[in-house]
């Protein structure tokens, strides 16, 4: 019945993220909250679908799906909105699924709509079996999806604070969360994603030493630059000489660079396995 199961499911996925973005931006510009279950119904089985997706992707390639630009952005999409759903349900911050939601969308819109995004799958780093390598991907994979996390409550951060300037406490300024609320949040987000990325980095490091050409050196270089970015930021943060507004412009402008570095990571992997290995249903044709 379905010529490509792991990218219908995917596709079905952005469909759904698209759908719940939608919906709780045009409740929001209508001056209301959006209707809870609906909205999270509509992200939580686009979640599962993109799961499923993933997971059907992997059987397919006998590879973690991360081979490719669109792959990347797939799973960086997967762990946004993974993170979102239990940040939501413990701190309750209004209006951060639907900025979250944003981003899932935009990011999985991205992974379908990139020319040559669905490259045939690459060996990843260390396919020789080390199971360090799968751990280095799944650390920074999710440092990276703290990171759009952080934008996202850096944007909220930003647009609140307007709002406070221009003397504006209606519409979507009413719903969004305070400022000390958003800042404590940003910092705890930085926190955790500066740790995550230092144990991805300093995995790939000793893996380079270990096996030179394991991992290759412009995917740890470009990621390195982005783990010395976010932890300059940490470091001015913490000794104050970069607050309020400058910070949460920080976060997105380094979220921006994160975003960039997935091209030259996706196209520093190994070269491909033989064609013949891999099933022709993985394209998009």
């Amino acid at each position: 019945m379905f010529a490509n199961p792991p990218l219908d499911c995917l596709r079905a996925a952005v469909v759904l993220y698209v759908l719940g973005f939608a919906y709780a931006l045009l409740a929001t510009l209508l001056g209301r909250e959006h209707n809870r279950p609906v909205f999270f119904g509509l992200i939580i089985a686009g979640f599962a679908a993109q799961s499923a997706g993933l997971y059907l992707r992997g059987v397919q390639t006998h590879y973690f799906p991360v081979t490719n630009t669109f792959e990347l952005l797939q799973a960086l999409t997967w762990v946004t909105v993974f993170l979102q759903l239990i940040l939501r349900a413990t701190l309750g911050l209004r209006l951060l699924g639907l900025f979250a939601s944003g981003l899932a969308a935009v990011l999985s819109l991205a992974s379908l709509l990139l020319p040559g995004a669905d490259l045939p799958p690459m060996v990843v780093a260390g396919g020789d079996g080390n199971p360090w390598i799968g751990f280095h991907v799944a650390l920074a994979l999710f440092s990276y999806g703290v990171f759009g996390l952080l934008a996202v409550t850096a944007l909220m951060y930003l647009l609140q604070r307007h709002g406070l300037e221009q003397k504006r406490f209606g519409g979507i300024f009413r719903l969004l969360p305070s400022l000390a609320e958003l800042d404590a949040l940003n910092r705890q987000l930085l926190l955790i994603g500066v740790w995550a990325l230092t144990f991805a980095v300093a995995i790939g490091v000793l893996d380079w030493f270990r096996q030179p050409g394991g991992v290759s050196a412009v995917k740890l270089t470009v990621v390195a630059a982005v783990w010395a970015g976010y932890l300059m930021v940490g470091w001015l943060r913490a000794r104050h000489r970069l607050v309020a507004g400058a910070y949460a412009w920080a976060c997105l402008l380094l979220f921006a660079f994160a975003m960039f570095s997935l091209w030259p990571v996706s196209q520093s992997l190994p070269s491909p396995a033989p064609v013949g290995s891999f099933p022709k249903t993985l394209t998009h044709s």
